[in-house]
This record gives structure tokens, C-alpha cells and sequence, in this order.
């Protein structure tokens, strides 16, 4: 019965995580981790935590493709 309760919906309870970049064991409440410094999300389905998602990347990346199709019309029409 016991093994029930700790169980969701198929899914285990986890105690800890793992980083994804560095594969420590970090406790499940952690934001950061304790080796590498780099932020961590919530536990996935095996245990590893997920990488956050980098939103400055995709600003940048959007934004020089909104340059480069500004200067190409600007430059060719």
C-alpha cells in the first residue's frame, strides 16, 4: 500500500534530481546547482532536471533576422 501512495499516476516520486549538465544529484527543491553554478528546473519523468529555457537567445536570433531581411529589402528594392 505503501508503494501506492508514493506513486502518481504511474509516475515516481523523486527525492532528488539530476543536473543536466553536470549529472550531480541535487535535492528536489533545488533552483541552482551546487557544482556548477547553472540553473535547474523541475524533475522530468527519470529524474533529470530540465534545462531552463535561454529567452534572450531566441530575442537576439529574432532579432537579426528581422536586420538582415530589413537591410536585403532595403539594399535590393
Amino acid at each position: 500500500m505503501d508503494k501506492f501512495n508514493s506513486e502518481k499516476f504511474g509516475q515516481e516520486v523523486f527525492s532528488t534530481k539530476k543536473c543536466p549538465y553536470c549529472q550531480t544529484h541535487l535535492p528536489i527543491d533545488a533552483e541552482e546547482c551546487s557544482v556548477c553554478g547553472k540553473k535547474v528546473g523541475k524533475a522530468e519523468k527519470y529524474g533529470t532536471a530540465r534545462k531552463p529555457t535561454d529567452w534572450i537567445s531566441y530575442v537576439v536570433c529574432i532579432t537579426a533576422w528581422i536586420a538582415f531581411f530589413l537591410y536585403c529589402w532595403w539594399a535590393f528594392f
